[in-house]
């Protein structure tokens, strides 16, 4: 989780959807109908946004039934509180609704809509003003939420233009990775069993010069894996089954060996301080068959993502898709991540039809843009705020996105471990020193946010 006193840099205006489970002042017994279970969970919202018209429930008046949220989260007040009560069915049965299609999709919207109370139906019916993206952040901490496709609620059958959903929750600005101009950006295919869908190996053919596509031959994935990172391939693209063997952590399988499996924790490890910033996972043309007879891999997929934290942002497909969509969406997906270097923007573009495109996003790039040319840092590079004389001045030293942000991401620490000085000090009856180099730093910080927001507003939007 995480929690902090100062915003952080987005690009766009941004609702955190933060779910947790709610945890009765007395135990009740869960009401069950056969195999379905009600679970009831609490709904917090955080946002800057002015949404008073939902009429959204006062979050000071409910008791949270265990620690209670924090007022802000990554720069984001919290401003609502609502409900989600879910009838569970079993995993099973809960994945055949995946293969029938859409129209089973369709039928588990309706269930999904029935479970979410009345402030969150109106946050689902808002809609961004064109050009400006809004992006929703929906955050659970309960794993097993994250198995059902809650994308399928605000985008319906068709996506509606500029809106985000995300899964996550906002954390610290990542600056941009830099690519050399002229550079394609490189994606590197692991796929140690040899059993990637005909439907994807079709879609990666052929995307043109903005984009390199290189399949590791290595039957080991630890040592593919390990051939890419070192490659510095920007984009990797896992091609493999899952497991959940205890039903919390989910890990990547590769063989069906329970040796040759893959935690999130480690593949994080393994990404730190690389140049991979994107991972793609695709479960094989044959997933295994596990309990209930349904595949456990989109299971997993959920899991992974849910345990990845600081890890990179991943692209998971949660349900079965058809070849044809499948080939459809991932070639119009990286196509458009060549091209807008942004992973958002790629799967606004690649879901137009999110019922048939059971894809999802976990993101972990708040900043908005994962990558930038060195072409184009001059045309959006701002200026240094200086100080001097205890003023802002406009500097002529220029800064690429990537260096305001690293600017900001450490500066922010700095001012927040002084603001708790300067409360220590007022909490002892005594006048802080340095109140006044907190004051000017404040403020040169907010002129790098506007400077920032200024040059990145050039940039097209999809």
């Amino acid at each position: 989780m995480t929690t902090r006193p100062s915003a952080q840099l987005s690009r766009y205006p941004e609702i955190l959807v933060r779910i947790a489970p709610l945890y009765p002042a007395e135990p009740v017994t869960p009401r069950a109908t056969g195999r379905r279970v009600c679970r009831r969970y609490h709904a917090w919202i955080y946002t800057k946004l002015d949404i008073s018209s939902l009429l959204l429930g006062d979050p000071g008046a409910v008791e949270p039934g265990g620690a209670p949220p924090p007022p802000e989260m990554a720069g984001l007040p919290l401003i609502g509180h609502e409900e989600i009560s879910v009838a569970w069915l079993s995993y099973a049965e809960y994945l055949s609704i995946f293969y029938g299609g859409e129209e089973g999709l369709l039928d588990l919207r309706r269930r999904l809509i029935r479970s979410i109370s009345r402030g969150l139906r109106a946050i689902l019916r808002l809609r961004p003003h064109a050009p400006r993206r809004l992006r929703i952040w929906w955050s659970a901490e309960s794993p097993e939420l994250e198995e059902l496709p809650w994308e399928i609620l605000f985008l319906g059958v068709r996506r509606p233009p500029f809106l985000s959903i995300v899964r996550g929750i906002p954390g610290r600005v990542v600056p941009p990775l830099s690519l050399r101009e002229g550079q394609p950006l490189r994606v590197a295919v692991v796929d140690p069993t040899g059993g990637a869908p005909a439907s994807l190996s079709e879609a990666l053919e052929g995307l043109g010069s903005s984009i390199e596509v290189s399949w590791i031959e290595e039957d080991d994935a630890r040592n593919a894996l390990s051939a890419a990172i070192q490659a510095g391939f920007e984009v990797i693209h896992v091609v493999a089954d899952g497991v959940a063997p205890l039903g919390l952590e989910g890990l990547l399988e590769f063989s069906g060996d329970n040796d040759d499996t893959l935690s999130p924790l480690e593949l994080t490890a393994m990404l730190r301080g690389s140049s991979a910033t994107i991972l793609s996972l695709t479960p094989p043309e044959t997933p295994r068959v596990g309990y209930g007879g349904m595949p456990t891999v989109y299971h997993a997929f959920a899991r992974f993502g849910h345990q990845s934290g600081d890890g990179p942002t991943i692209a998971a497909q949660l349900g079965p898709m058809h070849p044809r969509v499948c080939r459809e969406f991932w070639r119009a997906f990286y196509e458009r991540l060549a091209a807008s270097l942004d992973v958002e923007d790629a799967m606004m573009a690649a879901s137009q039809r999110p019922l048939l495109t059971p894809v999802v996003l976990f993101l972990r790039h708040r900043f908005g843009r994962q990558f930038t040319r060195q072409g184009d840092d001059a045309r959006r590079s701002p200026t240094w705020p200086t100080l001097s004389a205890g003023q802002i001045r406009e500097g002529d030293v220029p800064l690429t996105p990537a260096q305001v942000t690293a600017d900001l991401s450490c500066s922010r620490d700095l001012l927040d471990a002084a603001k708790m000085l300067e409360a220590r000090y007022a909490a002892l009856g005594l006048e802080f020193p340095g109140k006044g180099l907190i004051e000017r730093e404040g403020q040169r910080q907010a002129a790098l946010d506007e400077a920032l927001e200024q040059s990145l507003s050039e940039d097209t939007e999809p």
